[in-house]
């Protein structure tokens, strides 16, 4: 009896005294004390709880699981020790454990936390596998919408187009339509190549409605993107099923690399083209812009199985371009688009303030971005001509943003006080503003020298207002007979067809007539209906084979200089920047390109057989203050340890050589871990520590080709 007397104060001693240590935070103290209180009471529940937090606040993670393990295996329903073991087990990387764990705490006491970690151990490739979407899927690749609804509160003329077509493909019963992501906010949760993040329909028709409508709170719209984007599924596109690039395909996180996997693996790729004007009319655009959509294009003309434009005048250039330099014939189509911005005709009309010296007057109405490939200087010199005439010219109204090669028209409007005040610029109006702008000017003016499709002359028409417009390019399509036409580069011959529509008050009241008569407009829902008939046809086709690898003792370069130009037909058969598979790279620079993180991976597909053994030569970039760093490099295909050095050593771009296997589809596929405190950079928001400047390999016999490469990557200043 004294003994159960003794041992019974022993257990309420030795409780009690642990919960001081763990109060005093003298953890070991707790363990010792938790520790002989269980040895006599092992079914205390809750001290085996208490017992894991003091083994965790040491470090001592695997002890604290199994405490915390008893304590559920005690009470499985129990959701704060399913909650603490979860925890732990994530930290020891031991994910489908954890998903357990985290599944029972919720299934006991639903939470939000729970079920947010629950979604992200269904989405970490190392718990679970993808959700495999195949035959008859069509996934819209919406990377590039969602990064512009981010940065911007309005939509532009492309996201309007995938605004359109989307929320028409999701309210299609008769296909299968699924909308994905190359990354969901946050790169450390980088997939395998080859899949995706899957947005919820219904989330993605919210953020669209919710984008298009007339008062929009960015903070909301954001917040509603990073919900979408936290929920979203893994998925991997499976043979026949279709990836449709809806948006951009030559920047904003939707570049054609990320679909190139998915092309290997049977997926068909299609694409939705808006023009090719940095190819064709480079002198209009940006260098930077000109250099990555003259690779962008010939890489989508590698990869595509289709491609449907917005006008057949797109489609003949794209098709000349690709006939000029040598490129594989592709299926094409034309999708023409609507004739107006919004989804749906806003009927609110709003004069705007920035205009109020106009209100009442007469005028002639440009609606477009003020750049040089839009020919404003056109109209002013032809308001200048007919002034000079005697004509009694309307004033001009310009609506739209600056944007690039201008310089000419702003010197002539400063040298001419704007033509004496007859000039007046407004810019970021509402649609409402933008009505009132159009129903009240003469006729409607677009001069461009060339377009992919030309909406403003659809505007126009669709607020019944006559315009002059160029005769070149895709325009004539939007427009038909119901457009006055002037050769954009003949100033003479423009200033005829001016003078009538300003002087011949009948003539224009008949133009406005005509098209009150005979204007039809094409709706979204038209193009909708259209685009996805496209698609289906193409459905059924066969996925054209891609065949571009890297070829033995050939030095890929990433280095791209500042406003450097490309040669096309070079790289319509070498498309360099789709030889590499890897969602960890930034843009190319002239060093090369960065790799996000210290954990990067990445695959380049070879000309060789499965099982190759080869030496791989690989060039890198270093980040200021990284020296002391140490580069572990990996063969993705042995999973071994190929070669470890430290960052000093190859900080002046001296290759590093070591041996790997070919793998699935002849590629290489290599791992790289740094480790190591290097600097992040308050003016720059990536995060890196080395870049890929070359690669190369080669069958270690080749003895010379392998001193061939080894001196193209030292000695040879590589370039695209």
């Amino acid at each position: 009896m004294l003994s159960k007397i003794l041992d019974s104060k022993r257990k309420v001693t030795d409780r009690r005294k642990g919960n001081q240590c763990r109060d005093a935070g003298d953890w070991q103290g707790a363990v010792n004390a938790y520790t002989r209180h269980l040895a006599f009471n092992n079914a205390d529940q809750p001290i085996w709880v208490q017992l894991g937090h003091a083994w965790k606040e040491q470090g001592q993670l695997e002890e604290a699981a199994q405490a915390y393990q008893t304590a559920v295996d005690l009470d499985i329903d129990d959701a704060d020790a399913n909650t603490h073991l979860a925890d732990i087990l994530r930290r020891l990387d031991r994910g489908e454990e954890a998903l357990a764990a985290y599944e029972r705490a919720n299934k006991s006491t639903p939470n939000t936390e729970a079920v947010r970690n629950i979604r992200l151990l269904r989405n970490d490739p190392k718990v679970s596998a993808a959700i495999g979407l195949g035959e008859g899927t069509i996934f819209f690749s919406i990377q590039d919408l969602f990064g512009y609804l981010k940065a911007h509160v309005t939509m532009s003329g492309i996201q309007r187009v995938q605004a359109g077509i989307a929320l028409h493909a999701i309210k299609d019963a008769d296909v299968s339509v699924r909308f994905i992501l190359s990354d969901a906010g946050d790169w450390t949760r980088v997939l395998p190549a080859g899949e995706f993040w899957m947005a919820d329909n219904a989330q993605v028709m919210r953020i669209i409605s919710y984008a298009s409508g007339k008062h929009v709170d960015h903070d909301t719209l954001r917040a509603m993107i990073l919900e979408c984007e936290d929920s979203a599924e893994r998925v991997q596109p499976l043979e026949g099923s279709t990836v449709i690039l809806l948006g951009a395909f030559w920047g904003l996180g939707n570049t054609v690399r990320h679909f190139v996997h998915s092309k290997r693996m049977g997926v068909r790729i299609g694409a939705y083209v808006y023009d090719i004007i940095p190819v064709t009319h480079p002198e209009f655009c940006d260098d930077a812009l000109v250099t990555d959509f003259s690779m962008a294009i010939c890489e989508l003309c590698a990869v595509a199985d289709f491609i449907l434009t917005i006008s057949d005048a797109t489609q003949v250039a794209l098709k000349d371009f690709i006939a000029e330099n040598g490129g594989r014939s592709i299926p094409m189509m034309t999708v023409p688009l609507a004739h107006h911005l919004t989804r749906e005709t806003d009927e609110s009309v709003e004069w705007p303030e920035q205009l109020r010296r106009v209100k009442g007057k007469r005028y002639a109405a440009y609606i477009s971005t003020i750049e040089g490939r839009k020919n404003h200087i056109y109209v002013v010199n032809v308001w200048r001509r007919l002034m000079a005439q005697g004509v009694d010219v309307p004033d001009l109204v310009f609506v739209g943003r600056h944007g690039w090669k201008i310089g000419a028209l702003t010197d002539v409007l400063a040298a001419t006080n704007n033509l004496d005040g007859r000039v007046h610029i407004a810019h970021n109006l509402s649609d409402g503003e933008l009505n009132a702008v159009y129903a009240n000017c003469e006729f409607s003016v677009f001069t461009s020298f060339v377009e992919g499709w030309g909406l403003p002359v659809g505007e126009s028409l669709l607020h019944g207002r006559p315009c002059i417009a160029s005769d070149t390019s895709s325009i004539p399509e939007v427009g038909g007979d119901l457009v006055d036409y002037v050769d954009p580069f003949s100033i003479t011959q423009g200033t005829e067809v001016f003078r009538r529509m300003i002087t011949d008050r009948t003539y224009r009241e008949g133009r406005a007539q005509a098209i009150r008569d005979r204007f039809v407009p094409t709706t979204w829902n038209d193009v909708g209906a259209d685009f996805l008939e496209k698609v289906k046809i193409y459905q059924d086709t066969d996925v054209l084979p891609f065949q571009a690898n890297l070829k033995e003792g050939q030095a890929l370069s990433f280095k791209m200089a500042p406003g450097s130009r490309i040669n096309a037909r070079s790289y319509f058969n070498h498309p360099r920047r789709i030889l590499i598979e890897s969602m960890f790279l930034y843009g190319v620079e002239n060093h090369g390109t960065w790799m996000k993180g210290s954990k990067p991976t990445f695959s380049i597909p070879t000309e060789m057989k499965p099982g190759t053994s080869v030496l791989a030569y690989l060039q890198f970039s270093v980040a200021p203050g990284a020296t002391d760093c140490l580069m572990t490099l990996f063969d993705g295909v042995a999973n071994e340890e190929t070669n470890v050095v430290r960052l000093f050593e190859i900080s002046h771009g001296q290759p590093v050589r070591f041996m790997a296997k070919v793998g699935e589809y002849g590629a290489l596929h290599i791992k790289i871990n740094v480790t190591g405190s290097y600097p992040r950079y308050a003016e720059d928001p990536r995060d890196f520590v080395i870049g890929l400047r070359a690669v190369g390999y080669c069958k270690p016999e080749n003895m010379l080709g392998r001193q061939e490469l080894f001196e193209a990557m030292s000695l040879i200043d590589l370039a695209i």
